[in-house]
This record gives C-alpha cells, sequence and structure tokens, in this order.
C-alpha cells in the first residue's frame, strides 16, 4: 500500500488563529510586559489587513490560552508570560470543542486493529469480538508541549480512504481531522466521569499514579445523525484540565 506523505497533509491555519498564534509566541517571548495592553482590534486590522471579526477571533484565540484578559474599553491585558498549568476547555457549541481538537497537538503512539470487547461493542453500536480500527497517543498543549490527556479513538470499518489513513501513525490524526471536519459531524454525545489515573497512562501524562483523573467519552455522528463516525475516550489529569460552559434560561 501505498504510504501517504503527511508533510503534505498537514492543514493550513485560519488567519485569526495564525495571527494569534503569532502573539502567544510574542507573549511567552518577553515582547509584551505583564500588564502591557495587546495591539486593538484595529491596530491589527491595519497591521494584517484583515476584518474587524477575523482581528476579534485572534484575541479571543490568544484570550483562551490564559496568558490575557478581556475587558470592555479597557483592551486586551497580558496576565502573564508562561501557560497556566491548567487548561480551562471553553465549549459551548460542536464547532467549539472541535476547534479544541485542532488548536492542540496529537502525537500518535499507536494505530491497529482491535477485538471488540463488550464495553466499546456498545459504544460502537456493534456486537464483541467485531473488529474496529484503534488509535491510541497523547494530545499535547502545543506552546508549552505539556501532556493534556490520553486519547483513544475507535471507529467502525467504513471501507473508505478514513480507514486506510488510521491504520498508519504518520497519517491517523489527518484522518482524524477530515473525519471530524465541522460539516461533516451532527451531533455529539458526550459523558464525562471522575476516575483514578491509571499506572500506564501516568508517566506518559507526567502525573501521580491513582491521582484524580477525568474521562470523557464522545460519540460523534455524521450530519444525518444516523451514521457513528468514532468514539474518542480521552483521560485527563485533574490538576492539567478544567471544563467550562455558558448556561442560558429556556425561552
Amino acid at each position: 500500500m501505498t504510504k501517504i506523505n503527511s508533510s503534505s497533509r498537514k492543514p493550513k491555519l485560519p488567519k485569526y488563529q495564525g495571527i494569534g498564534e503569532k502573539l502567544i509566541k510574542q507573549i511567552l517571548k518577553g515582547s509584551y510586559a505583564i500588564d502591557s495592553l495587546l495591539p486593538t482590534e484595529k491596530q491589527l486590522c491595519d497591521k494584517y489587513k484583515i476584518s474587524r471579526h477575523t482581528a476579534r477571533e485572534a484575541l479571543r484565540y490568544v484570550e483562551k490560552t490564559g496568558l490575557v484578559e478581556r475587558r470592555q474599553g479597557s483592551g486586551t491585558q497580558v496576565k502573564r508570560n508562561e501557560m497556566p498549568e491548567q487548561i480551562n476547555q471553553f465549549i459551548n457549541s460542536i464547532n467549539d470543542l472541535l476547534q479544541f481538537g485542532k488548536h492542540t497537538r496529537f502525537e500518535v503512539h499507536v494505530s491497529d486493529i482491535i477485538t471488540l470487547d463488550e464495553i466499546h461493542a456498545s459504544l460502537l453500536n456493534s456486537e464483541m469480538g467485531e473488529e474496529c480500527i484503534h488509535v491510541g497517543g497523547v494530545r499535547i498543549e502545543p506552546h508549552d508541549k505539556k501532556p493534556i490527556c490520553y486519547s483513544n479513538i475507535f471507529r467502525r470499518p467504513h471501507m473508505d480512504q478514513v480507514d486506510e489513513e488510521l491504520k498508519h501513525k504518520d497519517t491517523a490524526i489527518y484522518a482524524v481531522i477530515k473525519a471530524l471536519d465541522s460539516s461533516n459531524v451532527g451531533k455529539i454525545e458526550q459523558q464525562i466521569s471522575a476516575c483514578l489515573l491509571p499506572d500506564t497512562l501516568a508517566e506518559v501524562l507526567k502525573a501521580e499514579n491513582n491521582s484524580a483523573a477525568m474521562k470523557i467519552t464522545r460519540r460523534y455522528y455524521d450530519s444525518a445523525l444516523e451514521d457513528l463516525i468514532l468514539v474518542a475516550e480521552s483521560i485527563y489529569p485533574a490538576k492539567r484540565f478544567s471544563f467550562s460552559s455558558v448556561l442560558y434560561p429556556n425561552e
């Protein structure tokens, strides 16, 4: 089978993210002192020839790292020049969740075919003993390189190009990105539970054995809500991760 050149498959960053990354690197290098202000939306528009919307999204992207605070009428103020210990995942929509995956780095440790046990057969709406494609690896914060979680991804064979790319460690993550493109996903079912960090993951996640952890299981369905695209199970050390959302009253 011909191997796919993974370097040519690397997705191009959206313009707002590229500008946000430049600002983050400047903050981490000390180009912006603590309590100083980042450029305003208008200044970013003038410098990069972008729209006000793109400038606003770039500043929001930086804000989500925890390095800055944005206040109406006061601008975007630098609060720290190193990445915070705890990552806060702001999730208010499917797009927020998919963007989190794109904004972090996934190091694939294993890509293989496994036989489903009872628990994972149920998750995949399959039968025990059936085979599925499995990808496992560590998700890493791209700026300070600290591990965020260990993820296991399971997919029933669809007999398509995504299946073939998932079977190779060098193309697996690009296959996941392709499968979970926002235009493909119609629904995500999410279950969050407390657990203890298994010994087998403690070292790779740089955390203590049997320390507090959180397991998030997500089932991604296609836009027609009929086909299960894949299932992802992720374990996060408690000290490294928090989860935020915004709830509104029913109308």
